[in-house]
Order: C-alpha cells, then structure tokens, then sequence
C-alpha cells in the first residue's frame, strides 16, 4: 500500500508552494524528519527505493522504502474570497469562503446537516454516525436557551468547545435563534409564541421600553458568543426570526403567526430583521452567512398569499430557507423551484426539513428529492419525533451528490461533476448565437471583437442579458465561437478575442449557469477557406495541428474555471462535398472519431480542473441519422466525463407543410430520434444533449416576433414536446437563438415569450 502511494507523488512540484508547505517522513523505528516543499524541485521516488530532491543532483534524502511508515504532505493555501460579496460587506473572509463553497456546490451536490438536540451540542450528529458509519456535513446550534442566567448547570454558552471541536473536525456550523422573551414584564417564563406573551414586537424597537431592554440585552448575549467563534475563526450560517410568516399569509385569514417576532405582520418583521443586522455589524460580528425563511406557498398557492412581503431585502440576506415537514417530493420540487423563481440571485436551501410528527406522515428521502428536482443546498432534519430513521439517513449518506463531514472541502474551486449529473442538471438552455460565432471574409481579419460580434446584426452581449436568462429560470447557455479568423500565422490566438470570449464566459458562470463553450463554424457548409476543419481522413493530421493548437489555447486560459464550464470539441462537421446527410466516404466517419480523439485528449493534458472537466464531442454533422451508427465516443483516461450531441430542426419544413400544426406525426419523428439516442448512448450510459434545436425549413427558419399567433403557437407546441420527450431521458434541449433576438437582446426582454412559456411548462410541468 505504501508504494503505491508515494507512487501519486512523482514530480510535485515546488514553484506553486509556499514557505509553510512541508512533508514529515515518518520512519518505522517513531523517529520524522521535516521537509519544506520549496526547497524541492521536485519529490520524486525512484527505483532506488529513496526519495531524491533535485533534478540532476544525485543528493538524497537518505531514508530506504522499508524504513517509512508513512509520507504526510501538510499543504494549506486559502481560496481567493476577492469575488466575493455578502449581505454585510465587512464579512470576514471565514464567511466568504464557507459562502463560496455553499455556492460552489450549489445544484451539484447538497450537503447534509441535522439540528442540536435544544442542547449545545452534537447529539443528533453523533446518532446519525452510530446508524451510518458518518457525519453529517453541517451541525446546527441553537440560540434558544441563552435566555437563562449562566451557571444554570445545564448550557453554557460561553463555552465554545461544542463548536469549536466540531469544526476542528470538518464541519460546518450553522447557528439559528428561537428568540425566547418573557410571559410578561419581569415574569421568569419566557415563551416565543405570540399568544403566550405580552411581548410586543415593535415595542423591542422602541428606546426605553421593557421589550426594547429584553431585545438589546439577549442580542448583547449572542453577541459575546459570536465575537468568540470569530475569534477562534469559526464562520456561521445564521438563521435568526425564522419563519416569521408562519400561516399568516393564508388567504382564508383564520391563521396567523407562529412566533411573536411575525405577529405585527411584515413590516415590523422587516425591522427586527435590520436592526439585528445592524446591531451586530456595529458589535463587530462579521462572520455570519445570514439566511431568510420563506413560507412560500406551502405548496398550494390557491390558498396561500405570498409572503414576499416579508423579505428584508437583497441587502440583508444572502440565502433564502424553507421549512418542510411530511413533503413528498414533488411538493419539495415545487417549493424550491417557486423560491429560485422569486430570488433567482440567491441560493435556495432546505433549512428544516422531517417527519409531519403529529400525523406520521414521512417526509421524501433525499434520492427523491434531486431527482424531482429539488436541489437544496442542503437539507436540515429535525431532532425527536420529526427525525427521520435510521434507514432514511443511510439512504441518504449513499447518495453520491450528499456531501458528508469528511467530504467537506471549504478550499475547493471545483466539483468533479459527472457527466450524467450535468446533463441531469441542465433544465431551461439557449444558444448565444449568431455573436462570438459569427464570421466572414468581408469583414476583415484580427479585428476588435465588436466586429464580429456585431456582424450579424445582433447588439453586443452585455452581462444583464445572461442576468434576465437566470431570472427567467435558465441555468444552461452554449456559446458558439468562431475562431478562424482570430488566428496569427502560426494559429495562436489573438488576446483581445480571448479576452472577449472569456467575459462572455464569465457573464454566464458567474450567474451560476453551465455554460458550453465550442469551437463553431470553423466547422459547416462552405469553402474551406473559411470552414477549414473538415472530416476528410487523408487531411486529418495537418488541421488537427490547428485543432490541437487552438484547444490547447482556450483549455489553458480557462483550466481553472470550475464544473459549470464546459468544453464542446467542435461543431457541426461535414465533408469536403458539405454533406448533410451521408457522407461520400465512410472514411469520414473516421476523421470525425479521430477529431473526438484529439480533443479529449488534448483537453485533458492541460491538466488542471481539465483533467476531470466534462466533454462534449459530435456526431457527423451533428446528425442522429446516418452520422450516428458510425460515430464512436472516444477512450478517455478518466470514467464519466464525457457527452454526446446532437443537434435537432425536425421535421424538416414541418411548419409551412402542416399549416401551423405540430400534430401526431411531427410528434412520432421525435420520438423516433429519442429512440435512436437511447438505443445508441442513453441506455449504455452516455449522458446526450440536443445542443441546437429549432424550426428549419423553407421559410420556416424566419419564425420571430412578426409571425401569426397560430405559427408561434405551433413553435411552443413543438419545443414543448421535444423537451418533454428529452426530459424523460435526461436530455436537456438547447434552444437556437430566436427566443430573444436582435435589438431584444439589449433590452432583455423575450422576442417570441410564447416559445419560452411551451418550454417553460414542458419542463416545469405547468
């Protein structure tokens, strides 16, 4: 076990470590020695069973193989928080980074928390190890008894250890606050329930009332707290006057607020919210992540008002939580999918969750819950009879998007994503075409980027655009890149159309969207001059050195971009006769294999965050037709990376032949496509996208905003059931362009919404 091992550290090395990076030998007789990285070139071991330091140099670290017991590399460089921006903009970076992580991992995987047992303390988490062999990700204290005098022999607070030792373990920590107050002035017993209280809420805001003195001198209390968790370095998901709503917003008016901080309805809610945000950014607490509970529509909003009301503002909340207790998981689906919907800025999480205790009633298991489409952050279940079971824990804790305490890695930059997951992920997508693809000869070489960008009467893309698609509820954007023309003599790459390609890049990732970025229309149907990368055997070895020269460029310039970017090796890829259907030569068939070859394997020698990227490689002209048998997905070095397109305008002429009718046998040529995707990739385990799909015909393809009402209605009846044909397979469906087109694009507004409201309902199910 030892050799393979120090076999993972063949040349480490030391010009990216810092001056406290080291590695300890450890020797079988007890005895170590301490290394420093960067006094290494390189930390090798070699067939002479020692370790060698630098390169040419025949000194050793003189330790034979059989007299190690172990290597232990001690390597810590904290992420870079600069991108970063919280609710209180002096957060420390201790909240950013836990921030960052939470958002790293957002919609890829969820993590796993559970509350305190009322206690300050680990009980709960340390069941749950019993039953399944791990820890939960997240461990969650409550404020609730802070209330009581210290000393009281059963919590104290200003005793740290509980969380402190749970963090030095991995973990997590959220904090949250059951605000308690007294039954009445002076009175002994506290009680947070509105009915149980002569507490009242706007008084606590008012100087010099009995509530005001009780709200100051509690929050001072926390306060201590926090300011020692800062100290000790802790960061903390906080969720103080949660559920606020409780039934108030029932439209039948005979329910009201669970807790007395939402009993004077929202605005004085809203105040107790900002003044605590206040107060402790006055206090100097700084490390807290601060989450809103929402209580939505409870799943029915025919009987439920919003409570949108009731939120403090983007200013002061940085994710929103919903409790659900005895939720199926299409109720789940909904919830999560409404909250994005109305704070598409802001990440949704599960922040209590469990059995209905009072009926019995289950609540779904966290499979059931991603595949609905739910994808929390993570999810919170309660202690006692709400706690879910043992078996529901394991169930979980299998789930490979579940991430457990010892898989907590708050200085990742990435998730190494499976392809399946990806594709499962991408809901709502759209092509940014006819911009960074666009080409011709008339236009000129090496120009500014606006040039090209422009050419074919599309406005220059501006981040609002990517912005209006996230709130719309798109998480999935392709953008085409046209390279050709933005090469030197020698086939780099000029800097400034690098440089304009990747804020594109960023305006999608940074909206926290996949994005799929290709080399385009170096590919199609046109002189070689211009469409030089051609599936033509005979020419293959002299383009694939521009093929592999170019994907080498942009896979270094973006190899640390994380999962949601993705790479697409090239487009639609025809012969030297631009055959759409069947090419001339079987020989061309190959061509295409080989290109899928090179640039995976180009790709992933960049190394990097490009070594598990996820990839995507064509068939023949993009064609699930004639391409599609011949075309074989290429070996890679790594297992589940890997994806296949196609692309969709089907049926041909489709529009103007029905007379603006999508009917059974449009709906049957689907299907049949479907079928062939499955047959081929699908049911092998192969994750598919259609990375275009749209109307093509005669004059079908000038479908925009001028057509009839029954042509757009025929469109959305279309795309709506190519998506929910996909849907069923896991195939997400990249709309081209029309959706929101020339001068809309800078507006944003929709330029065929009633494309966008099929889509919208095929995938939603509305």
């Amino acid at each position: 076990m030892l050799l393979s091992f120090l076999s993972l550290f063949i040349a480490l090395t030391a010009t990216a470590q810092s001056a406290t990076d080291k590695f300890v030998v450890t020797r079988t007789d007890g005895s170590t020695s301490e290394y420093k990285i960067q006094e290494y070139d390189r930390i090798t071991y070699q067939n002479d069973r020692q370790y060698i330091h630098k390169v040419g140099n025949t000194s050793k670290i003189g330790v034979p193989i059989d007299n190690i017991e172990s290597v232990t590399f001690e390597i810590y460089h904290p992420s870079d928080v600069s991108d970063v921006t919280l609710a209180d903009n002096a957060a420390t970076d201790g909240a950013k980074r836990l921030y960052k992580y939470l958002q790293l991992n957002y919609g890829v995987k969820t993590l796993s928390s559970v509350i305190a047992d009322v206690n300050w303390n680990t009980t709960e988490a340390e069941k749950i190890y019993k039953a399944t062999g791990k820890y939960p990700a997240m461990n969650c204290y409550d404020f609730i008894h802070i209330c009581f005098p210290d000393g009281n022999g059963w919590i104290n607070y200003s005793d740290i250890t509980p969380v402190t030792t749970w963090a030095d373990a991995g973990g997590l920590v959220s904090l949250m606050w059951h605000f308690n107050v007294p039954t009445s002035e002076g009175s002994s017993e506290v009680t947070a329930r509105p009915g149980e209280t002569t507490f009242k809420a706007s008084n606590a805001l008012v100087s010099g009332t009995w509530e005001n003195k009780w709200y100051y001198g509690q929050m001072d209390r926390v306060v201590s707290v926090l300011l020692k968790l800062q100290e000790a370095g802790i960061a903390a998901i906080w969720r103080p006057f949660h559920e606020a709503a409780g039934n108030a917003t029932h439209k039948s008016g005979t329910w009201k607020a669970w807790f007395w901080w939402g009993a004077e309805g929202a605005e004085v809610q809203k105040q107790l919210w900002t003044s605590m945000f206040d107060y402790f950014r006055e206090k100097g607490v700084h490390n807290l992540i601060w989450v809103w509970t929402s209580q939505n529509y409870n799943g029915d909003s025919s009987a439920y008002n919003s409570d949108a009301d009731w939120y403090p503002g983007d200013g002061y909340v940085d994710i929103i939580g919903r409790d659900l207790y005895g939720s199926s998981a299409v109720q789940n689906e909904q919830e999560y999918r409404e909250l994005q919907a109305r704070y598409p800025h802001k990440m949704v999480t599960l922040a209590e969750c469990g059995n209905e205790s009072n009926s019995g009633t289950a609540f779904a298991s966290v499979a059931d819950l991603w595949n609905a489409g739910a994808r929390w952050s993570w999810f919170m279940p309660w202690y006692g009879g709400s706690m879910p079971s043992d078996a529901w824990w394991q169930s979980a804790f299998s789930q490979d998007f579940v991430i457990t305490r010892d898989q907590v890695r708050l200085d990742a930059t990435y998730v190494e994503e499976s392809a399946a997951s990806a594709v499962r992920n991408m809901h709502l997508s759209w092509n940014l075409g006819n911009t960074l693809d666009c080409f011709g000869t008339w236009i000129g070489n090496n120009l500014a980027s606006e040039k090209y960008e422009t050419a074919w009467e599309q406005p220059v893309t501006k981040p609002e655009l990517l912005a209006f698609m996230k709130r719309e509820g798109f998480n999935a954007i392709r953008v085409p890149v046209t390279w050709w023309q933005h090469l030197d003599a020698d086939d780099n790459i000029d800097e400034s159309w690098m440089k304009r390609v990747q804020e594109v890049v960023d305006y999608v990732v940074n909206n926290h969207m996949y994005c799929i970025l290709n080399v385009h229309h170096d590919t199609g149907n046109g002189p070689a001059t211009e469409h030089w990368l051609r599936a033509d055997l005979a020419q293959f070895d002299l383009m694939n050195v521009r093929f592999v020269k170019i994907w080498q460029q942009i896979a270094t310039r973006f190899r640390d971009y994380d999962q949601r970017l993705l790479f697409e090796g090239y487009n639609e890829m025809l012969d030297d006769d631009n055959t759409w259907t069947n090419a001339k030569q079987s020989s061309s068939y190959t061509a295409v294999n080989q290109f899928a070859q090179s640039f995976v394997n180009t790709v992933r020698d960049t190394g990097g965050n490009n070594a598990t990227r996820n990839l995507i490689v064509n068939t023949y002209s993009a064609s699930y037709w004639e391409g599609l048998a011949p075309f074989a997905v290429p070996t890679d070095n790594v297992s589940g990376h890997l994806i296949a397109e196609i692309h969709s305008y089907d049926p041909y002429n489709w529009l103007k032949t029905t007379n603006a009718n999508w009917g059974t046998a449009q709906s049957n040529a689907i299907k049949t496509m479907f079928t062939r995707l499955n047959d081929k990739f699908v049911s092998k385990g192969i994750p598919v996208i259609i990375g275009e799909c749209g109307i093509l015909g005669e004059n079908d393809i000038d479908l925009s905003k001028n057509s009839t009402a029954a042509q757009k209605k025929a469109a959305a009846d279309h795309i709506s059931d190519v998506i929910r044909q996909g849907k069923a397979l896991h195939i997400p469906v990249f709309y081209w362009m029309t959706l929101i087109d020339g001068a809309d694009r800078s507006v944003p507004q929709w330029t065929i919404p009633e494309l966008v409201e099929g889509m919208k309902s095929a995938y939603w199910g509305n």
